[in-house]
């Protein structure tokens, strides 16, 4: 769709944001670094508001059941944020040279490069685990015995045998007390399908199963798994919805600025701590996919784990024309029946990637009657820098940033009946099929 909003260009926002700052020639505030406060804001608005909304087509494959909405042609929702623009971002706001961390070595007598590598790895599989925002799916093969796991995987979601002969069949969890209590043989049990899998009294990262698997096959897992080592010198993609990277920054400013050294600061790394925290609990309410549809037929979205319950068999239905869709994390989507030959085009209404501007020239896109709000947190965020009383005069800035967002999704939800519905289709997994007990949870 066109950018509906053309009465703004990214330049002319960067200057009143610098004649904000009482700044106007730039000499503390670059004009790069004036951009990515603007960018950040944009996705931030967006990340709290749901704001920008839109359709993408996209084909099926013959007899590929799984599509990751963050990877397939045309997606609204790339994932398209490297490490080193966090890395850029954490050293405008230390007042350190922002050039990413290759070659960033020797400039500065508190961080290093390994610093903010590390701080940003950390964080970001901390955020992973705690969001479950991108799920996985892996296949290992079925054998007889415990099965270890690769060190990256953090949860298992889900798991279903998969036999080289015959029908595929979910696993599903259990304990040693409940196996001990209602099957004191599980242990003797004969070679055949595994019908409950095991963790809790197990090693980490390895589960064992109520019987041998009684044919040669595979274990289909859906999983949360932490990503690769950062490097210093290859940028890596971050597994967090680009809306929300800013959370990495936050949580890894908290790291640096709560070390014992020259660079401690209470107060801001208590900021960051409390910003990255209430960001983490709406990222776990976030949403991605509003609605699909075949042609102009909409598919019946759920949880997987509701098609595991009350359609047992989905995955073993013939190939034909998908009637259903089955959605896990903020990425993965699970058509059922599997389908044939079509191929079948597939619109999805997500909530997509806040459009940034990029060249001088461009629009930014946001309404008018926001425009001021974006201008505030950039504003906010630019002061961050300045520490002390400076930072803390910009609080009221925030709160108006923060108020605006409430007051348009009070709009939103009024916009249709079954809204919040619509917004909760990505959060139906995490419902169905809870990660932890929140009565244990900090």
């Amino acid at each position: 769709m066109p950018n509906p909003y053309s009465y703004i260009t990214y330049t002319q926002a960067r200057q009143q944001l610098a004649n904000r700052l009482y700044d106007s020639s730039k000499q503390f505030w670059s004009d790069s670094e004036l951009g990515l406060y603007l960018k950040e804001s944009l996705r931030t608005w967006n990340a709290l508001t749901s704001y920008w909304r839109g359709d993408f087509v996209f084909p099926s494959t013959q007899n590929v059941t799984w599509y990751d909405l963050t990877a397939v042609p045309n997606t609204l929702r790339p994932m398209t944020i490297t490490d080193v623009g966090i890395y850029k971002d954490i050293q405008f706001s230390l007042l350190e040279p922002s050039v990413g961390v290759n070659p960033w070595t020797g400039v500065s007598t508190q961080f290093s490069a390994d610093d903010l590598i590390n701080a940003v790895q950390r964080r970001r599989d901390e955020i992973v685990s705690l969001t479950g925002c991108r799920h996985t799916r892996r296949s290992v093969g079925a054998v007889a015995g415990r099965i270890l796991l690769p060190d990256t995987v953090i949860d298992v979601r889900r798991l279903a045998y998969f036999p080289a002969i015959g029908l595929p069949s979910v696993v599903w969890p259990d304990d040693t007390w409940s196996e001990q209590s209602f099957q004191q043989s599980y242990l003797q049990n004969p070679a055949g399908t595994p019908f409950t899998y095991l963790m809790s009294t197990e090693p980490p990262i390895s589960f064992d199963t109520d019987r041998a698997p009684g044919a040669a096959g595979s274990y289909e897992l859906l999983t949360i798994e932490a990503d690769p080592t950062l490097s210093a010198i290859v940028p890596s993609f971050l597994p967090i919805p680009d809306d929300w990277v800013h959370l990495i920054k936050w949580a890894s400013l908290s790291d640096l600025l709560g070390r014992e050294s020259n660079a401690k600061d209470s107060l801001r790394a208590a900021y960051c701590e409390q910003r990255y925290k209430l960001g983490v609990a709406a990222l776990m309410q976030a949403s991605a996919l509003l609605a699909l549809r075949i042609g102009n037929v909409p598919l019946q979205i759920d949880a997987v784990r509701s098609a595991d319950l009350y359609q047992t068999t989905w995955q073993t239905l013939a190939p034909g024309k998908p009637s259903n869709a089955y959605h896990a994390g903020l990425n993965l989507l699970a058509l059922a029946a599997i389908p044939d030959a079509g191929p079948y085009s597939l619109t999805a209404t997500v909530v997509q990637n806040a459009p940034v501007p990029v060249a001088d020239a461009d629009p930014v896109q946001v309404a008018r009657d926001d425009l001021d709000a974006i201008l505030d947190y950039a504003q906010h965020i630019a002061a961050f820098k300045l520490g002390g009383a400076e930072f803390l005069s910009t609080m009221p800035l925030l709160q108006h940033f923060l108020g605006l967002a409430q007051t348009y999704n009070a709009k939103l939800a009024e916009l249709g009946e079954y809204t919040s519905a619509l917004l909760g289709l990505s959060n139906l997994e995490e419902s169905r099929n809870p990660r932890m007990a929140m009565e244990s949870a900090t």
